[in-house]
């Protein structure tokens, strides 16, 4: 019988054992970020500008402004002349971790959303894939060293280290895969015999990160894991011998639950994305992706890419062409998982997307397939690690007369590339010594030769490992793993740090509000029209409403309203009173001019650009007005024929659809005033001589609610895409809500959906001990 002393020595060793690779990765995480957490300014880097601060820190910051000020960020009036934010899922305010550090900052009283949250946002859910990918490998029953490795190649390659980081909702929605795996797995194989209710807590456990990957806002990625995760559930429920019934009983409800964890995110993005200008794209735009010779992106980094999302090392490499040997029964399924990807990530430049364009629900509403990297990188990973277990483990005589072939043949690739290089060197050095691209070009294969030398050398070793411990030969594995990915990946999206949101000269004096007549001044009821002169979300930013923004996801309706009326109609129907633009005047496409005075001069992306302002004669734009004319028709087409005629007048004539008419009980001629105004909300003051129909400066939306004069009247879209409210004779007064009930809905059906699930677990764990 063990000591006390000799229990407490096993226990201590076993709690090392287990947590040594956590804390490998954890130090591995630091020395991988540590020029973007060292306090020294010197040496300080940053994540790169563009979308990462000018989308997705301008989006933080847009809704920090409403949680400072005790809103939750439903609606934002900012962008596109009103805007369903939350509904938005690149917003990601449902995200638990970008509520809690907006929560976190109200508490803590940030003035504004700080760079420095983002970024350690962004590196903290690369710890999370790593950890998340030890933890799935672990799961398969490997060897720490092996799971060490393959979450080390997944975390720190070139997909997760490289566009994805730039793109918070992608990388954030990444890092939850290999956690939805584990509970793919365990729900897949939990034996029916530890009780009857019990795999019901791993399916909610799926469903808790499936929910989570939901709100981090990146449906495209999570689309692919599900279809992914997918395949892998009915391959190991069927290799755990399990019936098709108790599958897809087992399937259903973990998909139910899923959707009710999800539902408070799902119901308001679902509905607004059928019918924004993502409810279907053409097969030509949807099937972007990898060109076919993209593919050498596998071993050369920097050369046919910008990025290098499918480099995941040539050690890792190698040891997944060793692991596609192991005897492991889920094998086929990684190389099927991988292989599909990787041809669905060509697009139209390869046969395969066809079917799922044509057969599979969801690749109709997204482009740039190339983003299928992260299936293939994560199936890579999966087999490296499987063959970095059977490298680190004892070898039989075949398999190591094996791996000394493979040593071989790799040395011999190695020697034939650096002959390659050489010529190279000896070519930029004669020939054409100015080509700057060539000496990177060298600088790409050099890396590749060394790392695939080094991986020769490793596999000649093994195949002779004598006395040598095998810890020792696995930890030189592990560090050239290390050494390939920092090497290629660590700088790959970052820069020197500057200020996320320059100076903008241009929107100064519409941030004064130079020359708006007074009423506007004082409401800032006002808008602009950003035409390639302000950065992307820069107005919003500077606490100014545009008519567009930075948002891939836009209300069909609206977008058409946009392209199909002419500038100087849209505009007056938007109260735009300026515009900032590269033209020198205010021609439009139509050939009219809008009578303007320039403002200010400067440059945008090194172009000249001019502020104008609207010098609109009378009458003149106003956030509410009655017309005194509705025209009625039956389509969109004859709605964009009269507002293109050359008779409209877009403030006294309103376009009414066929539908709607019944709503309208007359056409009387009125006066509107705007009485208050704040994020979701107007008071409109109005008088008609007879029921009229108000206009308002605000896009249709089916979450407005109206009550006039203190009863509910059902807002009318106007113009094609603009919000109209019935009013009756007299005076009225008009209270404008965004009520998001698609929200409310969701919410309701998540929580129920938790506070169920967790009832039904507590009864399975009591279920289990009785």
């Amino acid at each position: 019988m063990l000591s006390t002393t000799s229990i407490l020595r096993l226990t201590r060793h076993r709690v090392i054992r287990a947590a040594a690779p956590i804390f490998i990765l954890f130090v591995a995480w630091l020395l991988f970020f540590w020029r973007i957490l060292t306090p020294v300014q010197a040496d300080r880097l940053t994540f790169q500008q563009g979308d990462f601060t000018l989308q997705f820190l301008a989006y933080r910051e847009i809704a920090y402004r409403q949680v400072a000020s005790g809103h939750f960020p439903v609606f934002e009036e900012c962008l596109y002349s009103g805007y369903p934010f939350q509904a938005d899922p690149q917003s990601q305010v449902l995200y638990p971790p970008v509520i809690g550090a907006m929560l976190a900052g109200r508490i803590l009283g940030w003035s504004a959303y700080p760079l420095r949250a983002l970024e350690w946002e962004v590196m903290l859910h690369v710890l999370i894939a790593a950890t998340g990918m030890y933890v799935f490998l672990r799961s398969l029953r490997l060897r720490r060293t092996a799971c060490l490795a393959g979450s080390m190649a997944f975390a720190f390659g070139g997909f997760m280290t490289g566009y994805a980081m730039l793109q918070t909702a992608i990388l954030e929605t990444a890092a939850w895969l290999p956690w939805i795996f584990f509970a793919l797995r365990h729900l897949a194989t939990a034996p029916a015999s530890a009780g009857r209710l019990l795999w019901v807590r791993d399916a909610l456990l799926l469903a808790a990160f499936v929910a989570l990957a939901y709100t981090a806002g990146h449906p495209q990625t999570l689309l692919f894991i599900v279809y992914s995760g997918a395949f892998a559930y009915m391959v190991w429920s069927w290799q755990a011998h399990r019936s098709l019934p108790r599958i897809m009983v087992r399937g259903i409800v973990a998909a139910v639950l899923t959707l009710g964890l999800s539902a408070a995110q799902l119901l308001p993005s679902l509905s607004f994305m059928l019918a924004s200008t993502r409810a279907q794209l053409p097969f030509t735009q949807a099937g972007t992706g990898f060109a076919l010779h993209d593919i050498s992106l596998f071993a050369l980094t920097g050369v046919t890419n910008v990025w290098q999302p499918l480099y995941v090392g040539i050690a890792t490499l190698v040891a997944a062409v060793i692991g596609m040997r192991s005897r492991r029964p889920d094998i086929w399924m990684w190389l099927a998982i991988g292989a599909g990807a990787l041809i669905l990530s060509f697009g139209i430049n390869a046969f395969g997307f066809d079917l799922a364009y044509l057969a599979g629900p969801g690749y109709q509403q997204f482009h740039s397939q190339e983003r299928h990297a992260v299936i293939i990188s994560f199936a890579v990973c999966v087999l490296a690690a499987y063959g970095a277990n059977t490298l680190f483990g004892p070898l039989r005589r075949r398999l190591r007369n094996t791996i000394r072939r493979y040593g071989v043949y790799t040395a011999a690739i190695a020697a034939l590339l650096l002959a390659a290089l050489l010529v190279l060197l000896v070519y930029a050095r004669t020939v054409d010594p100015n080509r700057a691209e060539l000496g990177l070009i060298s600088d790409h294969i050099a890396l590749f030769g060394i790392a695939l030398l080094g991986s020769a050398g490793l596999l000649l070793w093994r195949s002779r490992l004598g006395h040598t411990p095998r810890w020792l030969w696995a930890g030189v594995f592990l560090s050239l793993v290390v050494f390939d990915l920092f090497t290629a990946n660590r700088y790959t999206a970052t820069q020197a740090p500057a200020e996320p949101f320059q100076p903008l000269p241009l929107a100064e004096p519409v941030i004064k509000a130079e020359g708006l007549p007074e009423s506007l001044q004082k409401s800032g009821a006002y808008r602009l029209y950003n035409h390639y002169g302000l950065p992307l979300n820069g107005a919003c930013v500077n606490h100014l409403s545009e008519i567009s923004g930075g948002s891939p996801i836009v209300l069909k309706t609206y977008q058409t309203f946009l392209s199909r009326t002419p500038e100087d109609v849209y505009s007056r129907l938007l109260n735009v009173w300026y515009t900032v633009t590269w033209r020198g005047g205010m021609g439009t496409d139509n050939g009219k001019r809008i009578p303007d005075r320039k403002l200010a001069t400067g440059k945008y992306q090194n172009i000249d650009a001019n502020t104008f302002l609207l010098d609109w004669p009378a009458p003149q734009p106003q956030p509410a007005w009655v017309v005194t004319k509705t025209t009625i028709v039956r389509d969109e087409s004859a709605v964009y024929r009269r507002l293109n005629a050359a008779d409209f007048d877009p403030l006294a004539e309103a376009v009414i659809y066929q539908r709607d008419q019944n709503a309208l009980a007359g056409s009387g001629s009125g006066t509107a005033g705007l009485e208050g105004k704040s994020t979701g909300y107007m008071k409109i003051a109005a008088h008609a001589n007879a029921p009229a129909l108000l206009m308002v400066s605000e896009a249709y939306h089916w979450n407005w609610i109206a009550l006039v004069n203190g009863k509910e009247v059902k807002p009318v879209i106007a113009d094609g895409a603009l919000l109209s409210i019935p009013i009756p004779a007299g005076n009225s007064v008009i209270e404008l809500s965004y009520r998001p009930l698609d929200l409310y809905a969701g919410v309701a059906i998540s929580v129920f959906t938790l506070m169920s699930s967790l009832i039904v677990a507590l009864v399975s764990r009591r279920h289990k001990t009785e």
